[in-house]
């Protein structure tokens, strides 16, 4: 089984692979000019990561 740090390490690796996923979905790596439109959903995005991963650190301290 995976103790408290491999399981926190292993929910950051998660956040970090889908925040890359989504990035190269929306074309942030691309050279062109981004639309307003993904800038503000990538925004949504990268919030809603940062509350998955710190809602996956409370969750692992109270295991």
């Amino acid at each position: 089984m995976l103790s408290k740090f491999g399981i926190l390490v292993a929910i950051l690796i998660m956040v970090l692979l889908f925040y890359l996923v989504i990035s190269f979905g929306a074309g942030v790596f691309s050279k062109g000019e981004g639309k307003p439109e993904v800038k503000k959903y990538l925004k949504s995005v990268n919030i809603l990561l940062i509350i998955i991963a710190a809602v996956g650190a409370i969750l692992v301290l109270f295991m």
